[in-house]
């Protein structure tokens, strides 16, 4: 156990793997046995080390647990590989010495995560209970390599690990638990979503995109189709960034940390409308107007809205024909800044029938198609119209 403290405490490159858990608490334990502890005191520090453990990993893998670490961290190694990608020109060279040591210590890493219970146990010489875990022997250095060769489609860090992030003060936070929700489930407007798709792949394919606003009825589908579109194409390397309307005026900075990932990146702003006075307006039209000057090759603005002219006309704005005319060049020129515009309507009859039964047969919910038909029917009048959301409403409200 003495040359396996050794090992951890000898990692450098990797340092940050070091002190995050669970090979924080392992060393911790790993110590008391060196310096010869009490038997209750190693009991009491390898049972924490087991605990952190299981926090981390259901499945009481030790090689998983430290993978995950590692996929967190940002090491000098994995930020050469960043910046090279994002600034080629500028990027230094790699010193050999420096590669040579991430892949010893990547070695090291497979060693030290190789262990499980059995070999803990057998050093603490105690025949009583002690809590087990395994691991599944996972080789770090050509799985690390093929996640550095990879980083455009793959992530690291919480790119690896999440698909959708919000703006929360300025800072990019992951969303622990998206909306599942896929392109499979969406049904009619099939003509709208092929625009953000292609529009979406042409992004992907580093060809000529637009900026796309999803506007039109409430309930179509439009934020639905932005987070579907999104979840189609993760394992292509798009991440999707909300960003609330409350954080607008943050936009050049946000753009700004998203430049310096080399992914690509849907910056979605939901449920746009603004008053004519609202300073966030001119905020939104300068990033929307930089997208020609190609100074966010990575990200593509995607809003909704449930209006077609995103500045709202005042009371005030009407008072005469000039102020009239002004008026409504003002509105239409934010939304026109947008290359790619989608509308969404309210669904017909039988468009919305339609949702419905597609719902229902995916969900393996079986109702005579006459029963079914006037239970929808009856449930929109009560919700105030036909829409994607109400189908979507109805069928989860009948299939408990």
């Amino acid at each position: 156990m003495s040359d396996l403290l050794r090992e951890i405490d000898s990692l450098a490159l990797f340092r940050g793997v070091r002190y995050a858990e669970p090979l924080n608490s392992l060393c911790d334990f790993l110590k008391k046995m060196e310096a010869g502890y009490t038997i209750d005191e190693m009991i009491e520090s390898y049972g924490h080390f087991v605990s952190i453990l299981y926090s981390l990993r259901t499945d009481a893998d030790l090689s998983g647990a430290v993978w995950d670490a590692l996929v967190a961290d940002m090491n000098p190694y994995l930020k050469h590989r960043i910046d090279t990608l994002v600034d080629p020109e500028n990027a230094t060279k790699m010193s050999t010495l420096i590669t040579l040591t991430a892949e010893r210590e990547l070695d090291l890493i497979t060693q030290i995560a190789s262990n499980t219970s059995y070999e803990f146990k057998e050093g603490m010489y105690y025949d009583g209970y002690l809590p087990d875990f395994t691991s599944s022997r996972i080789d770090f250095k050509a799985r690390y390599m093929e996640l550095i060769d990879n980083l455009a489609t793959t992530g690291y860090g919480i790119y690896a690990k999440y698909l959708m992030f919000k703006i929360d003060g300025g800072k990019i936070k992951p969303v622990k638990h998206p909306d599942p929700i896929r392109t499979e489930e969406l049904f009619c407007y099939e003509r709208q979503r092929e625009k953000v798709i292609a529009n979406t792949r042409s992004f992907l394919m580093g060809k000529r995109a637009a900026d796309a606003l999803l506007y039109g009825d409430a309930g179509t589908g439009k934020s639905s189709t932005v987070k579907a579109v999104a979840r189609m194409f993760e394992k292509d390397g798009l991440r999707l960034v909300e960003l609330p309307k409350t954080e607008i005026m943050s936009l050049p900075d946000v753009i700004e940390m998203l430049t310096q990932v080399p992914m690509k990146f849907i910056l979605f702003i939901d449920d746009v409308s603004f008053e004519s006075t609202d300073d966030r307006i001119g905020s939104l039209k300068s990033v929307l107007e930089g997208a020609a000057s190609g100074g966010r090759n990575n990200i593509v603005i995607y809003a909704t809205s449930n209006r077609r002219h995103l500045i709202k006309e005042s009371f005030a704005d009407r008072s005469d024909e000039v102020h009239k005319s002004d008026t409504i060049a003002e509105q239409m020129s934010l939304s026109e800044r947008f290359g790619l515009r989608v509308l969404f309507d309210k669904p017909n009859k039988q468009d919305y029938l339609t949702i419905v039964h597609k719902l229902c047969e995916l969900r393996g919910i079986k109702i005579p198609e006459e029963e079914l038909d006037l239970k929808a029917e009856q449930f929109a009048i009560r919700g105030g119209g036909r829409s994607a959301r109400l189908a979507r409403q109805f069928v989860d409200l009948i299939g408990g």
